[in-house]
């Protein structure tokens, strides 16, 4: 059931909620999170990462059509993102091809140029009828699960994300707030009242990247903080891989099953986060 992210995550804001960006890199990861959302009435978000995918050189195409029939056999309310996307020129072959929302990074940029980036995306996507979500600061990587320099985090200005979200109009907002990419041998030191301010600032929805880091206690109070969408990735991959190499490792020769098993413990992982959101039975 197609639906637009925008309402998806503004509805998701009035019910004090968060609804998770479980990313996919295959088929198998991408039928774990649908039949995720399926079996716990969530909203669903289908999506893969354009820069990693622009990276190894993969066909945009294949990953769109895996994610459109995802989402013609959902039964809940459900939207497709191209996450992370490298560029303009991506995002435009994005649009083309049917994903309904595309995510920018601009923080590499200076910030009236992140503006002007984005307000040109949003033009192109508005008019496709796609949502746009984006995040002009940078966020830390973990390095083996662990952020070596705390201060590398760059806290989110109210002030700045006001002006950007005015002159962009983009649909959501990354921000950061104490989230990192890639930890998963520590727990983030979210900054709740920050994510406080940045909601009374905007009233556009607040994304939360990296969020494999994040306490269940804290993604809770984000959520009822005004985060609307909450992203995570590592986990699952983590889940993914180990559930793999276990069944190979007793000399498994079905493939199919070997997928089959890890598919059903990034799953589980992902039920567990729907519940932890907000977003369970939520349909």
């Amino acid at each position: 059931m197609l639906t637009s992210m925008s309402g998806m995550l503004c509805d998701a804001q009035r019910r004090g909620v968060a609804i998770g960006y479980f990313e996919s890199w295959n088929l198998e990861s991408t039928r774990a999170v649908a039949m995720a959302a399926e079996e716990e009435r969530s909203p669903l978000i289908v999506g893969f990462n354009g820069g990693f995918l622009d990276a190894h050189g993969y066909e945009l195409e294949y990953y769109a059509n895996i994610g459109k029939a995802a989402i013609d056999l959902s039964t809940v309310p459900a939207t497709l993102l191209l996450n992370e996307v490298s560029g303009y020129d991506q995002t435009i072959r994005a649009i083309r091809l049917g994903f309904s929302a595309v995510m920018i990074d601009v923080s590499s940029h200076p910030f009236d140029e992140a503006i002007k980036l984005t307000r040109r995306i949003v033009d192109v996507a508005h008019s496709a009828g796609v949502c746009v979500e984006s995040q002009f600061d940078e966020l830390p990587e973990a390095k083996n699960g662990i952020l070596e320099k705390a201060e590398d985090i760059c806290m989110t200005d109210p002030a700045k994300a006001a002006r950007f979200v005015r002159e962009t109009g983009v649909d959501a907002l990354s921000v950061s707030v104490g989230n990192v990419h890639g930890l998963y041998r520590q727990k983030a030191k979210l900054n709740l009242p920050l994510v406080k301010e940045i909601r009374e600032a905007i009233d556009t929805p607040l994304v939360l990247h990296g969020a494999t880091g994040i306490s269940e206690n804290d993604a809770r109070k984000a959520a009822r903080s005004g985060v609307c969408k909450i992203n995570i990735g590592h986990a699952l991959r983590l889940a993914f891989a180990r559930e793999v190499k276990r069944r190979l490792d007793v000399r498994v020769m079905n493939l199919e099953s070997v997928s089959d098993s890890a598919a059903e413990k990034m799953k589980e992982i992902i039920k567990g986060k729907m519940r932890v959101y907000g977003s369970a039975a939520f349909v």
